[in-house]
């Protein structure tokens, strides 16, 4: 069940309500989906870019695997996080992902990246039981960060799957998106008076 909190409950109302009348539906259990009914982005997508105005980049769920099912997503000013489970290494969270402005990825190493436009970092924390480990993406403005906590022996695969299943909507790609649903009427990040 997703969750929403913070300052931001009046604005998920508000935008849930402007939704529901002329674009696409949206459910309130609802990954953060990379693609929508054709579309770039979804509602929590959304949120994620309201949450992190800096943010270039937004996580999101491209596809997920068999055995893996969306978890749960809680959205505050300055931050945003989902997770998804796993059914064979990670009930009821595999991969906690969080949205922020900064991340400190000290004692992380910096390896080639798999995503355009960002920077990777990982930190293996403990292969004892399973795998817990920490994937980074730095980019203008936002830092993504993967939390891997998978138990039993499977390690890399996992972390394949859900590399495979996680991806990025940029800000412009979703602008351009609520520009085409609602003909310019809708911006992410309104101009504040004074």
């Amino acid at each position: 069940m997703s969750r929403i909190g913070g300052r931001f409950l009046p604005f998920a109302v508000l935008l849930a309500v402007l939704l529901a009348g002329c674009a696409p539906q949206f459910g309130q259990s609802e990954s953060p989906a990379c693609e929508q009914r054709g579309l770039t982005g979804s509602l929590p997508v959304v949120l994620e870019a309201q949450a992190v105005p800096t943010a270039a980049l937004l996580p999101c769920v491209d596809l997920l695997p068999a055995g893996w099912s969306f978890g749960s997503m809680f959205v505050q000013n300055g931050r945003a996080r989902f997770s998804l489970a796993n059914d064979r290494v990670g009930m009821p969270v595999a991969v906690m992902v969080v949205l922020e402005p900064t991340c400190d990825t000290r004692g992380a190493v910096q390896v080639p990246s798999d995503e355009e436009r960002t920077r990777r970092y990982e930190r293996v924390v403990s292969l004892k039981g399973g795998y817990k480990g920490t994937r980074y993406y730095v980019f203008p403005g936002g830092c993504v960060t993967y939390r891997f906590t998978f138990q039993g022996k499977a390690r890399a695969a996992p972390v394949n799957e859900a590399t495979l299943a996680l991806g990025f909507v940029s800000r412009r790609a979703l602008q351009d998106t609520l520009d085409k649903v609602y003909q310019g009427r809708f911006k992410l990040n309104p101009p504040t008076s004074g």
